[in-house]
Order: structure tokens, then sequence, then C-alpha cells
């Protein structure tokens, strides 16, 4: 600012700037997308099939609405899985959404148990919200600790390939979230969502579950909820697809 330079693209060349920096700059001089070929072939090459994308949706309130629960903490009530066999399979779903305001925890641990099988990648996108909430799900309900342990080992983040920029596009502006690259890379988005963000989505479940809500109210929004949960997924499927792809052009 004390150079009265307010646009990235009128910093100096002789400025002396990151690798990241030097990939942005050039991505918005040239308006084409920066991709290292080899660092995602590196990251796709990690992935062990059958693949498992997985995610939560969570809500978390000052005063706990269930025992085992400290404030703010980050409850899961819903999962979105996605499972591709082989590489260029079809992704088969699968979900959950926790059906009343009783504890989720025990039938929402038990189907994940019962899909995730004993070996495959589990791919999330910034692994550490969906472990962690494994992490402390296992750490109430003692009967799942062995299967955690054996499951924590095999995530996989979707992100690193974006955090890494291995791949960058202007579009992006800078952010490695999912809903910035999934519209860079692939063209697609959130945007036909009427439910379209873990914000929204927290509240509304909250909101059907625990307030009066007349039933075709609250089937209408747990209808958006599983739309909103399996686009998460179904978006890390494509984002992959999308990065072989990338190896081929």
């Amino acid at each position: 600012l004390r150079k009265h330079i307010f646009n990235v693209l009128d910093v100096p060349e002789n400025v002396p700037l990151t690798t990241k920096q030097k990939i942005q700059m050039e991505a918005l001089r040239t308006r084409k997308p920066h991709v290292s070929k080899d660092q995602i072939d590196e990251f796709l090459r990690s992935l062990v099939y059958p693949l498992y994308f997985l995610d939560f949706e969570t809500f978390g309130t000052a005063i706990p609405l269930l025992d085992n629960v400290h404030p703010f903490q980050q409850v899961p009530f819903q999962f979105s899985l996605h499972v591709v066999r082989s590489q260029g399979g079809n992704p088969e779903h699968y979900g959950f959404l926790a059906e009343d305001a009783s504890e989720p925890r025990p039938e929402l641990l038990g189907r994940l148990r019962s899909l995730l099988g004993d070996r495959g990648s589990i791919v999330s996108y910034n692994i550490v919200f969906e472990k962690g909430r494994l992490k402390e799900c296992a750490a109430v309900f003692k009967e799942f600790e062995s299967w955690h342990q054996g499951v924590a080992v095999r995530f996989v983040d979707l992100m690193q390939p974006f955090r890494k920029f291995a791949y960058y596009h202007p579009e992006q502006k800078g952010s490695a979230s999912i809903k910035s690259v999934l519209p860079a890379l692939t063209g697609n988005g959130y945007d036909q969502l009427e439910i379209a963000d873990g914000g929204t989505a927290s509240l509304e479940y909250l909101r059907v579950t625990y307030q009066d809500v007349d039933s075709t109210e609250r089937l209408r929004v747990r209808k958006l909820l599983e739309e909103y949960c399996k686009m998460d997924t179904l978006a890390m499927v494509r984002i992959v697809e999308s990065l072989h792809e990338l190896l081929i052009i």
C-alpha cells in the first residue's frame, strides 16, 4: 500500500515472491491454470482402491443437547459416502441422516463400519475435520475404538494437491476450499442447491429436529440436507476424475 499497489498484477517483477505466489501471479497474468503433472501423478498413485469419499455434517451448540458432549463440540448427524471400486468405475452412494433428536452417533458409526470395509483409501477434503469427529465419537462409544484405529490410518486428504499448488486456477482466487476448486477445475458448483454450505445445513437440521416444525417442512429440509451432503462427496469424486484427465492432456 505504501507503494500505491492495489492490484496483484501491478507488483513489480523485482519484488521477491514465494513459489506459490509466483504460481498465482503467472496464473493471473495468463488466465490459465498451473498444472504440475508430476505432483498430481504422485498424489493419485497414493490412492488405494476402492476409494471411499466421506463427508460429515455436524452441529455444535453452546448448551450440549446430548450426553458426553462439551459446549460447541461438533456432533456428526449426517454423512455422505461415495464408493469407487476401481479407477473409472461408477460411484456408488450411501448416506445417513439422523431421524430425530435421539443420540445419532452409535448408528452413524455402525453404518460406517459396515460400509468402509478393511482396505482402500478414505478420501476427505481437509481430513482434520472428519478424522477428528470419528476420534471423538470412538472415544465415547468404546465398542468402536479398535475399529476406529484401523480406519484412521486410511485417510487421504484431497485438499493436499491444491494446498501444495499442484493445481491452481486463477478462478480459485487464492482459496483451496472445495467450493473454490470444484468450479475452477470441473466447471460445476453448488449454485443449484438451496442448502449450499455446512453452517446452513447445521442450523436447518437443528431447526427441523429440535423445534416444532410441521412434517411437510421437515421432510423438505431433510431432502435438501441429503442433496447437499451428497454433493460434497460427489464433488470429490469429480475432482479426482478431473485430476486423472489432466495427466492425459
